[in-house]
């Protein structure tokens, strides 16, 4: 070659060092690039493909050189992967820029690769085809895909309406962008320790391989530690497969094989540490380990986790706002819901239903007798109990207390009712086990039926709470129906606990005064407070109806602190006045009883009133300390070191081992002494307890004597002291200061001893 002159056509020739020194420049730029230059014929065959880049689309470059770019696979990252747009390009003759094709390599893996260029002509202007620049730009590739994946489940997570929606979402998200047939989600079962199966997907066209596979998936579970899905629950860390058929952790190789799958890989849902489930994603084809998904798949897990933690937290507190915490039945407020749709359900198509509400009878007696946790134990196993004898479509729910309410779906009259109501009788009424012994409620139901006692729920309930007082005062564990004829005595029922709440502040109550006789001098020994009830508008009402009422509310213990305050007072009034200094008996219900406020309660009526300790004598019923002796043993311990006597009430009437309790007194209940002439049984128990009262030292006292006969039997089998209307009825305070200042043989006679 010749350098330097001019050629023939008169032209400069180029010198050959400065095109070798060109040449080199270009190397060396090349050199330091990742770009390969590259040349192609008319027909776009590679010619020429040169630099120190690394490989294209995961092949050696120079495996192009002879062929075309699709020829090799290789499909544009776009336009459904046609080369249709492109090709117009070339035939036009028009320069590109930027190309992204991509190609599944032997391992599975997709390979990217931009490319730009400009067409060739010669000196004539005849195209000679296309020359530019390309690169592997498979990693900034694979960084936006997976950016754009963590935003593709995000949303998934934002709009799905339930959480296995979420997760099928997400999955499918996955599956498509990554190139896997099947995805499943596996969740953490806590009270079990195991992940079971949850939410699947599967692409289209791979339905009938992975058929097979997710149907013997459905029974299966696995431990934490087990198997390659096992394994991910125990570490937190994702796991490759690239072969499931050729790995030996794989616990369904079997399977795997039979269907087909054989590439696979897992990874956690996790939030603050602690793993909530394993997602497990497999295909076909064999795939190599994609080391930037595994990163990825770790910032994905943790952000599903968060979501399932955040779930979690909503749906607990949404299950602690609509069910009760005790028996996680549903509550008030979800009950309301649930009516109301059944309002709305049964008018659409003129269905009836009904609803039972249902009062435990003298559960509060038993809750304070026993204790709260025994209570407590007695209401979640109502709950159990009232929950099976429902069919799916009915509902219960505790209103709180020990209310609970059923509706009952498309019932056809008041006989299938009923027959519900007496099941649930039978139900409540076998015996509860509590602290090693039977421990027996029953119930009272009142129903409401829809449409025909009302149509809107307040009604509803309503009439169901009446009906269920109906049931009260016809002698409990009954059922009765809601009537426009409802007896009075229910909604007056309704009228004295509401009146009965406000009885201590609006100064209705008072004490009335019973005198207690010496059956040897006929002389006042002692004197018992009984409470009376002045109503506004009922006048006078008497013990039987309202005690009951204050014994099953929480009324009783603060009026029962009102009588023991005040017969104290009266008491040392009395003796200010001159008069005899006697006992006052005052008697402790059974929530008093269990009150553990009671010995600050006694020593402080004491306190204020300058009262004696010994004048005053605290009665508890027989039937009270039975239901837990040991509690009572110490309780009534604690009593007498105050100085107070103690009282055993009602006495005759149970079992108790009299001998066991710190008592000085025991009454014998009336309802031996009513028929003690004319029942040789109640004659006998009686002989038995005074002469058993004698042994044990005790104060023998006979309450209920109306008859100068049943004054003479006692007297005769030396009873100490009697009570009773036959010599005196319950007074006022001023009219049994009348009574005392009266010599002893005004009192009704009594022959001596």
């Amino acid at each position: 070659m010749r350098t330097g002159g001019k050629n023939r056509g008169g032209e400069t020739e180029v010198p050959a060092r400065t095109l070798r020194e060109c040449e080199q420049r270009l190397k060396s730029l090349l050199a330091l690039s990742v770009d390969w230059y590259w040349e192609q014929d008319e027909e776009h065959r590679f010619v020429l493909i040169t630099g120190e880049g690394p490989e294209l689309l995961g092949m050696d470059p120079q495996v192009f050189v002879g062929r075309a770019l699709w020829d090799h696979g290789a499909v544009p990252d776009g336009d459904g992967g046609s080369w249709d747009g492109h090709w117009a390009t070339l035939h036009a003759r028009q320069p590109f820029a930027d190309l992204i094709v991509k190609r599944t390599g032997e391992s599975g893996a997709l390979r990217y690769a931009s490319a730009s260029g400009q067409p060739r002509f010669d000196a004539a202007g005849r195209f000679k085809g296309y020359c530019g620049i390309a690169r592997d730009v498979t990693a900034s590739r694979r960084a936006e895909q997976l950016l754009r994946l963590e935003h593709a489940v995000t949303l998934c997570l934002a709009d799905a309406d339930s959480v296995k929606m979420a997760l099928q979402a997400a999955i499918q998200a996955i599956c498509e962008t990554e190139s896997w047939e099947y995805g499943q989600y596996w969740r953490v079962d806590e009270d079990a320790d195991v992940l079971r199966p949850d939410a699947f997907w599967v692409a289209p066209g791979a339905e009938t391989v992975t058929a097979r596979f997710i149907e013997e998936s459905r029974g299966v579970v696995f431990r934490r530690g087990v198997g390659l899905i096992g394994t991910v629950w125990q570490t937190g860390q994702p796991l490759w497969v690239a072969d499931v058929t050729q790995d030996p952790r794989v616990l369904r190789k079997e399977l795997a094989q039979e269907t087909g799958l054989r590439g696979a890989f897992r990874f956690a849902a996790a939030s603050g540490g602690k793993v909530l489930g394993v997602f497990d994603f497999a295909t076909r084809q064999l795939r190599d380990p994609d080391a930037r998904l595994l990163q990825a798949v770790c910032i994905i897990g943790s952000q599903i986790g968060q979501f399932l933690r955040r779930k979690q937290t909503d749906e607990r507190i949404c299950y602690q706002a609509t069910h009760d915490a005790l028996t996680a039945l549903p509550n008030r407020a979800m009950f309301s819901q649930l009516m109301n749709f059944a309002i709305h359900t049964a008018r659409r198509y003129g269905h009836a239903f009904a609803v039972l509400f249902i009062d435990l009878d003298r559960f509060k007696i038993v809750n304070d007798t026993l204790g709260h946790e025994a209570g407590d134990t007695l209401l979640k196993e109502i709950g159990v109990r009232l929950a099976g004898c429902l069919r799916a479509s009915d509902v219960v729910a505790r209103l709180g207390g020990d209310e609970f309410v059923l509706l009952t779906a498309e019932v056809g009259d008041a006989d299938q009712v009923s027959a519900v109501a007496r099941k649930v009788l039978a139900a409540i009424l076998r015996p509860i086990r509590i602290h090693g012994r039977d421990c027996r409620v029953t119930a009272s139901i009142g129903i409401s039926m829809f449409p025909a006692d009302a149509q809107d729920e307040p009604s509803l309930m309503k009439h169901a709470d009446i009906a269920m007082y109906l049931a009260k005062d016809k002698g409990k564990n009954n059922f009765q129906f809601y009537s426009v004829d409802t007896p009075v005595p229910s909604l007056e029922r309704l009228a004295l606990e509401t009146g009965l709440r406000g009885a201590l502040e609006q100064h209705e109550l008072s004490l009335r005064y019973l005198a207690r006789l010496d059956l040897r001098t006929g002389q006042v020994s002692g004197v018992e407070a009984l409470l009376r009830w002045q109503h506004p508008d009922l006048g006078i009402v008497a013990p039987a109806r309202f005690i009951p009422i204050a014994e099953e509310t929480d009324l009783m213990v603060p009026i029962g602190r009102w009588v023991l305050r005040t017969a104290c007072a009266q008491n040392v009034a009395w003796q200010r006045a001159g008069l005899a200094h006697l006992c006052m008996a005052v008697k402790l219900s059974a929530r008093q009883f269990n009150d553990d406020s009671l010995i600050e309660h006694i020593s402080g009526a004491l306190e204020q009133s300058g009262m004696q300790a010994d004048l005053l004598e605290l009665e508890v019923a027989e039937s009270v300390v039975m239901r837990d002796s040991e509690r009572a043993i110490e309780v009534l311990g604690a009593i007498k070191r105050l100085g107070v006597r103690v009282a055993l009430d009602d006495f005759g009437m149970g079992y108790a081992q009299i001998e066991r309790y710190p008592v000085d007194t025991l009454k014998v209940d009336r309802s031996l002494i009513h028929d003690v002439i004319g029942n040789p049984e109640d004659k006998a128990v009686t002989e038995a307890i005074i002469a058993m009262g004698k042994s044990l030292s005790l104060t023998v006292v006979a309450e209920g004597v109306e008859t100068q006969e049943q004054a003479d039997f006692l007297r005769e089998h030396a009873c100490d002291a009697v009570q009773g209307y036959y010599f005196n009825k319950p007074m006022s305070a001023e009219m049994f200061a009348t009574l005392l200042q009266q010599h002893a043989s005004s009192m009704p006679q009594i022959r001596a001893p």
